[in-house]
């Protein structure tokens, strides 16, 4: 195999995808086993295999202390102490604390055994790893990636996402912020570079929801602001169709599902498929046998009743896009392009419904909402690929790009100097002024309010024209005066007033 043809993948709370990204830099989306582009995040384990994806979503029915659901969020090993004692107290699969952080403790048949979340993630980037390895047809050559977590993952999160992808015997190329590459998926910056450009990414997933702005400048791609909430997700639109066809159960065949874990279970699985079935197609029909009592279960529910099921949670889905653009300080109308993630944003009403609330905004719908981040991931290793020697290890990348918070307006001798917000640092920009005073003074104003103000003194005993020099960087405002001919020479340091 090539070292250029390189992977891109995403493993998310619920599901997992991977994209390949060939020599001629063309992407494509990886079909497991079964044929499915998206395998289940999920793994069980027994004394004699472990199982990851739809053969343990499968088996979650008689083995749920055995299956281990939603692991990613346990990957975050930066969670407080409510959200472990949380874990411990609601996860279906035992949970407890071991070595500082969350685990599993599973009832296997010889004795209880501990797992970590690093341990499940690993057999999930294993079995991503044969997916990649049946595409490329070959044994002998490592296969690399580059991997997405969470925006708001701390880096020993992201160091333990990348040692889980390492144990599967991936090389890791990079570990980057789902959100920034979420572009290059719809060629932005590649096929068609942007500037002064605000994009917002609008991530549902399984059991959380992220919302962030983006800016793109210069070819940069930076981060304005993100939202995360663990309180809405795709589990509300399950929930809902699910609690509807308990009523069904109970209106048919006089008996209550939720009562009994088995037939619970057998629901939840039912439920899941039908919503991801609604997602394209008019009608779903359900059919599980045995649920209760002995009784078969047979029900239809169409597009159309189930978006009406689920259409008072459409305003709880938009409050991460108001609160992130209040963090950007940004109005809908300042987002020119929204990047849509996550399989509920397959669904026709919620797809048309958070697009409503942008009319001036491109929304590209060319790659389906699931298969995003693996493909802008693929898109980003093959810029890793290109551009080192292909015999040499690729460096880590730890470039950080800061930018400024607020614009900043600096007032001196009738001239006015300004930083835009958002502006790389450190940034330089310089005036030539004319005065005959000993001393200088600059305001500086930063923010749309011009409440906060900063001054500098400049003492130069000069008349005639100066250069005036200010640089921003990451922790302050300096500025620097020389005389025309460079023999005076001033310097100060922004303070505030």
């Amino acid at each position: 195999m090539s070292r250029s043809i390189v992977f891109g993948i995403h493993v998310g709370n619920s599901t997992a995808s991977i994209a390949i990204s060939k020599e001629e830099g063309k992407v494509d989306v990886l079909a497991n086993e079964a044929g499915d582009r998206i395998t289940p995040a999920v793994v069980s384990i027994t004394d004699e295999e472990t199982v990851v994806g739809n053969a343990a979503k499968t088996g979650f029915i008689s083995k749920q202390a055995n299956t281990i659901t939603f692991n990613n969020r346990l990957m975050n090993l930066s969670l407080d102490e409510n959200e472990k004692c949380s874990f411990i107290e609601y996860n279906k699969v035992k949970t407890i604390v071991d070595g500082g952080h969350l685990a599993y403790e599973l009832p296997l048949e010889t004795k209880k055994k501990i797992y970590s979340p690093q341990f499940i993630e690993s057999n999930i980037y294993k079995t991503l790893y044969g997916i990649a390895k049946r595409a490329t047809h070959s044994e002998d050559t490592k296969c690399s990636c580059v991997v997405t977590v969470p925006e708001f993952f701390d880096d020993p999160s992201r160091e333990s996402v990348r040692n889980a992808a390492i144990q599967a015997g991936w090389n890791v190329l990079q570990v980057v912020n789902a959100p920034s590459v979420t572009p290059f998926t719809y060629g932005i910056n590649v096929t068609e570079p942007l500037n002064d450009t605000y994009i917002l990414v609008y991530r549902l997933g399984g059991i959380s929801c992220d919302a962030t702005v983006l800016y793109v400048n210069s070819g940069l791609v930076s981060i304005v602001a993100s939202e995360h909430t663990k309180t809405i997700g795709g589990y509300k639109l399950i929930e809902t169709l699910k609690a509807h066809l308990i009523e069904e159960v109970k209106r048919k065949h006089r008996s209550n599902p939720s009562e009994n874990a088995r037939a619970s279970a057998k629901l939840q699985r039912a439920t899941e498929d039908a919503v991801h079935l609604l997602s394209t197609l008019k009608t779903a029909n359900i059919f599980i046998e045995s649920l209760t009592d002995g009784v078969d279960f047979a029900a239809m529910v169409s597009q159309a009743r189930f978006e009406s099921l689920i259409a008072h949670l459409l305003t709880d889905y938009a409050l991460p896009i108001e609160v992130v653009l209040k963090k950007a300080n940004l109005k809908s109308s300042d987002i020119k392009k929204v990047l849509l993630c996550g399989g509920p944003l397959k669904i026709p009403k919620l797809k048309h419904y958070i697009g409503n609330l942008f009319p001036h905004a491109d929304i590209p719908n060319s790659i389906s909402p699931d298969e995003v981040l693996a493909y802008g991931a693929a898109v980003q290793a093959s810029f890793l690929a290109k551009y080192w020697n292909a015999h040499d290890d690729l460096p880590e990348p730890t470039t950080e790009v800061h930018t400024l918070n607020e614009s900043i307006k600096i007032d001196c001798c009738g001239e006015t100097i300004v930083f835009d917000q958002n502006e790389i640092l450190p940034s330089t920009k310089s005036i030539t002024t004319s005065t005959n005073v000993n001393n200088i003074t600059l305001i500086a104003t930063s923010g749309d309010n011009k409440i906060n103000k900063s001054e500098a003194h400049i003492n130069m005993k000069t008349e005639g024209e100066i250069t005036l020099t200010l640089t921003a960087s990451v922790d302050q405002l300096h500025v620097e005066a020389k005389s025309i001919d460079n023999q005076l020479q001033s310097t100060a340091i922004f303070v505030a007033v």
